[in-house]
């Protein structure tokens, strides 16, 4: 996979949500379109420093591309997804924070979906404070994670405005596209990840059309991570979907696919054949929801299962989903394991001495 013009062979990186240290709780920015990007300096200092140690955690692993850790999200509490599903949308105009109560499949959870009131339109970068939280601690290659896609976004707003989902996803997706747009013009920031569970919605084209609008002439790797359900310690599907989700969406304009695989032992891994020669596969080989550390030889035998589908030179390699629910000393070593076991199937692979 070429990261900074240079092939790296099964790059390895996580989704991006990492425990908080014990100093960093609560909100981190404000709501509203014109709120000041940290409501205090206080926070922006005690925020700036969680990035670092965080990065420090991945790059002490061997990562070979770093995340923020999401260090705005209030994963100190049982209900991250809270930031999960506002930072982008609470410096939108056109939102207010608040709306319905959140209900999706089994979960029935204290946080409310954001509300269009008017014409949803981006005015103002969202993240950039992310991107100089970990610029200001590494050089080293970042992906960006932008919380839930346009598709996900639209689908659990509270749509006062609109009437017409199709539409209000159509405005949501532009507003993405100028972000993403805003965030490269940083030009500090390599990759750039939505989260869309497309096993939630129907193989329906909007969902594809709605991913290209978002990502169009975006000139970062774009990559989108298909989740099977994270927060309460939940599986959100308990069986394998990837044949539902595949060849379909291989329309998607973008460069990586993420799928959650550890968590069902790679049982899905033919699903991937015939995988299209522009896409990399990224495969999940940590599970966040298990206390238990995957052993660096089972994480090489999910690695040479998939190239025997895929070629090696298409894979990357991350975690299911986040690991923000874990212990940081059991998110270390998960990570610690991710690039021992990637480095066992690497050197087989370059015919390095062991």
């Amino acid at each position: 996979m070429q990261i900074r013009g240079a092939d790296t062979l099964l790059p390895t990186t996580i989704v991006n949500s990492y425990p908080r240290p014990v100093f960093m709780e609560g909100r981190v920015f404000g709501e509203g379109v014109h709120a000041r990007e940290y409501p205090s300096i206080r926070i922006a200092e005690l925020y700036e420093a969680a990035v670092a140690l965080v990065v420090k955690d991945m790059t002490d692993a061997g990562l070979d591309v770093v995340v923020d850790g999401g260090q705005y999200y209030e994963n100190e509490t049982n209900y991250e997804l809270a930031e999960h599903h506002h930072v982008i949308a609470q410096r939108l105009e056109g939102y207010a924070p608040y709306g319905d109560r959140m209900v999706a499949a089994a979960f029935n959870l204290p946080i409310y979906m954001p509300t269009a009131l008017a014409p949803i339109r981006w005015r103002r970068p969202i993240l950039k404070p992310v991107v100089e939280a970990v610029r200001a601690a590494t050089t080293k290659p970042f992906k960006l994670h932008m919380g839930v896609g346009p598709a996900t976004l639209a689908a659990i707003t509270t749509d006062r405005h609109y009437n017409d989902l199709q539409a209000l996803t159509r405005d949501v997706a532009q507003a993405f596209n100028e972000e993403l747009k805003s965030l490269a013009a940083l030009g500090t920031v390599d990759m750039v990840q939505v989260a869309e569970p497309l096993t939630f919605f129907e193989n329906d084209p909007w969902i594809i059309d709605t991913l290209n609008i978002a990502f169009a002439d975006v000139p970062l790797t774009r990559v989108v991570h298909i989740c099977y359900g994270h927060e309460e310690g939940q599986v959100g599907i308990s069986e394998p979907k990837a044949k539902q989700i595949f060849p379909w969406a291989f329309d998607i304009d973008c460069d990586v696919i993420h799928m959650e695989l550890a968590g069902n032992d790679f049982r899905e891994v033919d699903a991937f054949a015939g995988w299209p020669a522009d896409k990399i596969l990224a495969v999940g080989a940590l599970d966040g929801k298990n206390l238990r550390v995957e052993s660096p030889e089972q994480i090489a035998d999910w690695l040479r299962r998939t190239i025997e589908v895929v070629p090696a030179e298409q894979v990357m390699v991350s975690s299911d989903c986040a690991l923000a629910s874990l212990r940081r000393v059991v998110a270390k070593k998960k990570m610690a394991a991710l690039v021992a076991g990637t480095k066992i199937v690497r050197d087989e692979l370059t015919g390095a001495p062991v």
